[in-house]
């Protein structure tokens, strides 16, 4: 079953005389409880997809010259986590007010922590984001996304901040969580990481999709030299 089908779907910024494509055409969809994975270099157009899909490209000044979007009736919340966790809390306030302004249920939030892997026995709700390390507050952010209830989550570039020790752990949390059968659209520009989290994936080339399918049939075989190129850029250990 799809949960979300994009068809033809046209984007970019500015106004219809002065406009700057950024997306498109596209034309997909993402099956409910999979874990799609969008890859290409930076300015791809993979974060503006992703904005689009939230509903948030229209307040960052974009414009959809065509296409759709269609999800099903029950796809009613979406949520996002962000790259840099640290710009998306506020400094100013505790992590209990902020969990708060998601849910004011204290036994709502301390069951997201701890599908995070965070109790109450390890932070305090009176503790700052500056007081906690950049796993607690990725984890933090991943509990926020989950006190929405959403059915579909837009991950963009999740773990860029982390170490890869950290990005192992958040990567393995995403998986206990997508065992709940919540749908992913993991962003990423790492490619070992999307082949060890994503069933599907699709590259991203200026703003089109140069090739989807299968996670393995595209690791195993690429069709596109766009592709072998960004295969052929990822290190590997020299024996």
């Amino acid at each position: 079953m799809n949960l979300i089908e994009i068809k033809n779907l046209e984007l970019g910024y500015g106004n219809r005389e002065n406009f700057s494509r950024a997306l498109g055409p596209l034309s997909f969809s993402i099956q409910k409880g999979e874990a799609f994975g969008l890859i290409g270099e930076s300015g791809a157009g993979k974060s503006t997809l992703g904005l689009e899909l939230l509903g948030l490209l229209r307040f960052k000044g974009g414009i959809r010259l065509g296409g759709e979007i269609v999800t099903p009736p029950g796809v009613q919340t979406m949520a996002y986590i962000p790259q840099d966790p640290g710009a998306a809390l506020d400094p100013l306030f505790s992590i209990g007010s902020q969990l708060r302004e998601r849910s004011s249920d204290l036994a709502e939030i301390e069951k997201a922590l701890q599908q995070v892997h965070l109790s109450l026995n390890k932070i305090s709700l009176k503790s700052y984001p500056h007081e906690l390390s950049g796993g607690m507050k990725q984890r933090l952010l991943i509990a926020m996304a989950l006190l929405r209830r959403p059915s579909f989550v837009v991950m963009d570039e999740p773990t860029s901040s982390l170490d890869v020790t950290l990005q192992a752990e958040i990567m393995a949390l995403f998986r206990e969580i997508r065992s709940t059968g919540l749908t992913f659209l993991f962003i990423t520009h790492n490619l070992p990481l999307a082949a060890n989290f994503c069933g599907r994936i699709a590259i991203m080339k200026s703003g089109k999709i140069v090739e989807m399918g299968p996670t393995q049939a595209i690791f195993s075989k690429p069709e596109s030299s766009y592709t072998r190129m960004l295969m052929e850029a990822v290190p590997r250990l020299e024996k």
